[in-house]
């Protein structure tokens, strides 16, 4: 899949990804609540994250996999981020 496609299938899985669950090696962080989108074409910028106690913004950055299927996105360790073009694991929907 050339980086193009990955990035559109990503950016897809991202937009769909209200209500998903969020794991971190942390812990369970709580449901994603909002993706804003910025830009031409229209990008996420941030996950919008909140445990019913806490929201949070989470950097896309930080996302290591969408899994459509399971609802969930498990997110790397903090301080471990990628660039959100780096051909990181995307699940199929």
């Amino acid at each position: 899949m050339d980086d193009e496609r990955r990035t559109s299938v990503y950016d897809a899985q991202l937009a769909q990804s209200i209500g998903y669950r969020v794991d971190a090696p942390e812990g369970q962080l709580g449901v994603v609540r909002k993706v804003p989108h910025a830009g031409r074409p229209p990008r996420p910028l941030t996950l919008v994250v909140s445990d019913g106690n806490m929201v949070r913004l989470v950097s896309l950055c930080r996302v290591a996999e969408v899994e459509p299927f399971e609802r969930r996105i498990i997110l790397r360790p903090e301080g471990v981020a990628a660039s959100p073009r780096d051909g990181r694991t995307l699940k199929a929907a």
